[in-house]
């Protein structure tokens, strides 16, 4: 019995340490005790070291709780920001819409739009997936190039995505007419092959689309538009590796006369 009351007394003992270890290790006043600068410094201090997990509480209850300060839009980007780095990228890109919502006319608001597509590409999955994100970060980026055109840092960046965004969706368009080739479904190939050259023209997939092209035609026995495909390949795609797969299939076409 001694032995087992000691053992319960260590425990308690234990728990007051642990109790004011933690206590002493936390400097953090109470928000509510501050006011409306000193609180937002000391949440900036704390998003600085790098504790977004415990600077969210704090900014999502500055937001609301001291909407009326000079601050606040900050606090609200901060919040944004924290998410982003946690990678809760459609959290992040909530608090940033938030700002873009509650105060139009903060400096901050051509930030924020970039920073919304910027979370769409972050959520962007591989090319073979739903591309509802990727279409998401181009309107964003897009609009945020359209609304504040002089930012040229953002301008250059937003475009960089973009392209990058374009690109994966070029992609999948390619990879999607590839496998109706195989499925011997060629005019569904034609569709997406000619969709790749049309509308994603400045990727490298155009290229490829190009060709694939002349092959779906002349699979489809539409020997007319495949010689035409197959020329404007080697025309337009000279240096191309291909190019002689290109010309031997001109050569085909022209002895199944």
């Amino acid at each position: 019995m001694r032995g087992y009351k000691t053992f319960l007394n260590l425990c308690g003992l234990l728990i007051i340490v642990s109790i004011m270890l933690l206590q002493g290790c936390s400097n953090d006043p109470p928000l509510d005790s501050l006011d409306a600068e000193g609180a937002y410094r000391h949440l900036v201090k704390k998003y600085d070291k790098g504790h977004y997990l415990d600077v969210i509480d704090g900014l999502s209850y500055y937001t609301l709780n001291y909407s009326g300060s000079a601050w606040v839009d900050s606090a609200q980007y901060l919040l944004g920001q924290a998410h982003f780095e946690l990678k809760e990228y459609l959290l992040a890109a909530n608090a940033f819409d938030e700002l873009t919502r509650r105060f139009p006319s903060s400096s901050l608001v051509p930030q924020a739009m970039f920073r919304i597509g910027a979370c769409y590409w972050e959520m962007s999955p591989k090319y073979s997936l739903d591309q509802e994100f990727t279409y998401k970060a181009i309107y964003s980026l897009q609009s945020s190039i359209d609304y504040y055109p002089d930012r040229s840092e953002d301008v250059r960046n937003a475009e960089d995505l973009i392209r990058k965004c374009r690109d994966k969706l070029a992609h999948k368009a390619y990879a999607n007419g590839v496998i109706y080739l195989k499925m011997k479904d060629y005019a569904a190939s034609v569709i997406y092959f000619k969709n790749v050259v049309d509308e994603y023209y400045e990727t490298e997939w155009a290229s490829l689309s190009a060709y694939q092209l002349g092959v779906a035609y002349a699979l489809n026995e539409q020997l007319e538009q495949a010689m035409t495909a197959y020329r404007i390949f080697m025309t337009k795609y000279s240096d191309h590796p291909w190019r002689g797969k290109a010309k031997l299939g001109i050569e085909k076409l022209e002895n199944s006369d």
